[in-house]
């Protein structure tokens, strides 16, 4: 398997969704966020209408802007901080790669951090989170398309020595927008019961209930 860069690539990022989406939900008028970038309201408009798209400058601001609202520390701190975690807690690329498996998720699979972290979604599990992954890229989420998603999944665990180990999960999902820019998948999860899966189950009507972006 070749090895893919890490960042997805800007052309990929729908733009319209990104502006739109961060705007709304810090409460900003078209004209606050146009001081706040340095553009004209009008630009913010256009922006969001998909007419024209951001300068290279102005998309690494919008994504300084978004990391700025999430947390005051770096990038290596933040996976830091995720990799210490209790919870079950992971952060996957657009590629599908594993990059930090928090304490909490590598004790749920009974494994060590490197058995999970720089594998692929596809390559380490079978049954539900390979497909999720699927369903998120093709909802958008690395592209800005997608607000969050919630799932109730059973996943078997492949460990690099051939063991398969077998749970049940739900998951709240999102993008995390970092500088760059880069949209990574952050997974929240919780393992459950096969009767918790069952009443969260019919609670969504499915295995996956996605959100779009405003």
């Amino acid at each position: 398997m070749s090895d893919p860069t890490l960042s997805l690539d800007v052309q990929t990022i729908h733009w319209p969704s990104v502006i739109r989406h961060y705007r709304l939900s810090k409460g900003l008028k078209q004209a606050a966020m146009a001081h706040d970038l340095g553009v004209t309201q009008t630009m913010i408009s256009r922006w969001e209408s998909g007419v024209a798209i951001p300068s290279e400058g102005v998309q690494e601001r919008v994504f300084d802007l978004y990391w700025a609202s999430q947390t005051s520390v770096s990038r290596s701190a933040w996976l830091d901080r995720i990799g210490r975690h209790p919870a079950v807690v992971g952060v996957i690329n657009g590629e599908g790669r594993i990059l930090r498996a928090s304490r909490g998720f590598c004790r749920s699979l009974d494994c060590q951090r490197l058995e999970l972290e720089g594998r692929y979604i596809h390559e380490a599990f079978e049954g539900d989170w390979p497909r999720l992954f699927d369903a998120l890229v093709a909802a958008g989420l690395f592209e800005g398309r997608l607000a969050s998603a919630e799932s109730i999944d059973v996943i078997t665990f492949l460990s690099p020595d051939g063991e398969r180990r077998p749970g049940y999960v739900h998951g709240l999902h999102r993008p995390s927008f970092l500088p760059g820019p880069e949209i990574l998948w952050l997974l929240s999860g919780a393992d459950v019961s096969e009767r918790v899966h069952a009443d969260v189950k019919a609670r969504l009507g499915g295995a996956m209930v996605l959100r779009k972006a405003i």
